[in-house]
């Protein structure tokens, strides 16, 4: 069907590269054992031939460890196409009509229904990331954060599958790495909704560490055959496509760098050389997540996508341009959980007159505790405005990440701060709400039973049923932190190896080799010492970075991106400061340049506060109030610590905002959301009783 000429000009860039064996003697050198040698040279090997699918210098490297441009960290404005924009419009008001009718999902499948499927499809969902030329719309990725949002609080797996359709797979690889034949066999077809997509990587016991891969393609003459396991998947249906990340025989690659990614047409049912099993899960239950294996499975190599040996670089570079979504999806998330506890769902005269102040009659405002309402508690007020101002600053970030992977750029180091800073965010929020509602979170939600089990109908002649949105979702709030990279993982394996890449291949390989031919390396280590000097003279000035072309400019905004960028440029201080250091052992210093105080825990929240003071357009009270929130919290984090006074004090005005149903922040971020019932609502107990 297709040409085997693709990529046949880099055929020999899966082979062993002088730079790959510098890497593997350097690692050796430092006492790594083979395997340790294989896996971290495969995935460093990996990112460096992700990195040339990009243009462009990642913007957050260069606020670490030169002068970086605040512009480049602006979120954009949201400026889809009229045809774009009818077609978003459009699906939005078809899912809105039909989750209003009960129609949005098949409880009996648990799946969504058929019809809200080809509804979709006839609307144009599926083609929107698609460009025009191949029989889609032509969304740019910095279009698509407010759809997302909106899929979310519509239904949220309605977001996650068309994360996985677009992102993942099937459509960014093919359109980044497919031949023009695959991309006009396959391309149209996804748009129209007749291939559902997936992006089959994960394995058992393979997930973290890609560079493990079981799942085998032995080439045959122009077949392969392939064998093995991909488990759990989402989104992978009888009949639809599938994005296959695994390893490649027969092809000459060397060891750990040989895989490959494959497109794969999925049967319309099992055969003997598949079988699918579908995953009962408490997350993403309403969408086809499964186990497959492949048993000598034909596939003509005219199905390899982009050139062999390259299969894990595609796969970050996929990965890359993805991030975006999940921060944006667990922003709205965190709004939907506050709208939760502060919105009333009842307009009933009984809960009006329960409404004080200017507070909605909600859970925070009619719960009583020692002789007042909830919401005046300074500690519940404290959760709830530091939740707003990680989800403001979490939805920021996403819309950034997707503006770069628009426009070419691969930060990869700014895709896993949105993706960690604002799935803890998530994960924070639903355990304060838990604790908010209290003992009520645990009660089943009868109602969401009673639906998967008779459907609509079922609840029709039922008596009261009660809901429970928080309790019964704690997995979803959870699972955010797994799915893309595990946060642990990405905080202190994958963002220390992003962030110190370019000075590893510049300065300590260089350093590395030297010493492996029994060498000094004194020019090397001279030159990596200047750089280190130069980085840290930099690091005293607190007027670094160029803010030309920042729009809006006023004072507060100005002071707190010069802030926000001299942090960064200490950060970058810090970092060198630790490779001159522990030198080999560097990369080891998870508690360091990681997680929980490390320097990567520190770069999220000093980005979520940059991001953030770019995107005001005015100096709004109530938003200035996050801003400077956002600052305190970058400003303490830098120190060593998670909280102090001052910054509890300014959650707590910002959740008093929330909570004022006069204040702009309640009117913009949650005044709209629909909630459910709340468990076990005093003011109507007498109908459950």
């Amino acid at each position: 069907m297709f040409s085997d000429n693709q990529g046949k000009q880099n055929e020999n860039e899966g082979r062993t590269s002088g730079n790959v064996d510098a890497i593997s003697l350097i690692l050796k050198q430092a006492g790594r054992t083979a395997d340790e040698v294989a896996a971290l040279a495969t995935l460093d090997d990996a990112d460096r031939s992700a990195e040339k699918q990009f243009s462009g210098e990642p913007p957050t490297i260069t606020s670490l460890f030169g002068t970086a441009k605040a512009v480049e960290f602006d979120p954009g404005r949201f400026s889809p196409s009229p045809e774009v924009a009818s077609t978003m419009a459009k699906c939005i008001e078809f899912l809105l009509k039909r989750k209003k009718a009960g129609t949005l999902l098949d409880h009996a499948k648990m799946l969504f229904h058929d019809e809200t499927i080809s509804g979709l499809a006839t609307l144009g969902f599926f083609g929107l990331a698609i460009p025009k030329q191949y029989a889609g719309s032509g969304a740019k990725l910095g279009d698509l954060g407010p759809l997302l949002r909106a899929l979310t609080f519509v239904h949220p797996d309605l977001a996650v599958m068309f994360e996985v359709h677009n992102f993942l797979g099937p459509v960014t690889p093919i359109l980044d790495f497919g031949t023009e034949a695959q991309k006009t066999y396959y391309l149209p077809r996804m748009a129209r909704g007749e291939l559902l997509g997936s992006f089959a990587l994960t394995e058992p016991g393979v997930g973290a560490d890609p560079s493990k891969l079981a799942l085998t393609a032995k080439r045959e003459g122009d077949k392969y055959r392939i064998t093995g396991v991909k488990w759990p998947i989402t989104n992978v249906i009888y009949g639809g496509i599938c994005i296959l990340v695994l390893k490649i025989e027969g092809e000459g690659l060397a060891k750990g760098r040989d895989s490959g990614m494959v497109i794969f047409e999925v049967p319309k049912s099992d055969t003997p050389n598949f079988r699918m099993i579908r995953n009962r899960l408490t997350a993403f239950d309403y969408l086809w997540n499964a186990r497959f294996r492949m048993t000598n499975y034909e596939v003509s190599t005219d199905k390899l996508l982009g050139p062999p040996g390259k299969g894990l670089a595609q796969a970050f570079s996929s990965l890359a341009k993805g991030r975006g979504g999940i921060c944006v999806n667990s922003a709205a998330k965190i709004f939907k959980l506050l709208a939760q506890i502060i919105l009333d769902p009842s307009q009933s005269q009984a809960a009006s007159e329960l409404t004080r102040k200017n507070q909605p009659g909600g859970w925070t405002a009619f719960r009583s505790t020692f002789g007042k309402p909830i919401g005046d508690s300074p500690r519940i007020q404290t959760w709830i405005g530091r939740a707003t101002c990680h989800a403001l600053a979490s939805r920021v970030l996403g819309d950034v990440c997707f503006r770069l992977g628009a426009n070419g750029v691969r930060d990869e180091t700014m895709g896993m701060i949105a993706k960690v800073y604002a799935t803890k965010a998530l994960l924070q929020t639903a355990i304060n709400v838990y604790q908010i509602q209290g003992g009520r979170s645990v009660h089943l939600d009868e109602r969401r039973h009673a639906v998967r089990e008779g459907g609509e109908a079922a609840i029709a002649n039922a008596g009261p049923l009660i809901e429970n949105y928080i309790g019964e979702k704690m997995h979803e709030f959870t699972i955010a932190t797994v799915y893309e990279g595990p946060n642990p993982v990405l905080a202190d394996i994958g963002a220390p190896n992003a962030m110190t890449r370019g000075i590893r291949a510049k300065f300590l390989e260089p350093i590395g080799m030297a010493e492996v031919n029994g060498k000094f390396g004194l020019a090397a280590k001279a030159k990596f010492g200047w750089f280190i000097a130069r980085t840290v003279v930099g690091s005293l000035n607190p007027w670094t970075g160029s803010l030309a072309g920042v729009e809006n400019l006023f004072p507060e905004k100005e002071r707190l991106i010069r802030k926000a960028l001299h942090r960064n440029r200490i950060l970058g201080r810090r970092v060198l400061l630790i490779i001159a250091r522990y030198q080999k052992s560097f990369i080891d210093q998870s508690f360091l340049l990681g997680d929980e105080g490390g320097i990567f825990d520190q770069l999220c929240y000093s980005l979520a506060s940059l991001v953030y003071a770019i995107s005001m357009d005015k100096p709004h009270q109530e938003y200035l109030r996050i801003a400077n929130a956002l600052d305190l919290e970058a400003d303490s984090r830098m120190k060593g610590k998670t909280e102090t006074p001052r910054l509890q004090h300014a959650w707590a005005q910002v959740g008093m905002d929330l909570m004022n149903s006069k204040s702009a922040l309640f009117s913009d971020l949650i005044s709209d959301i629909e909630v459910s019932d709340i468990p076990l609502d005093p003011r109507f107990i007498d109908k459950f009783i």
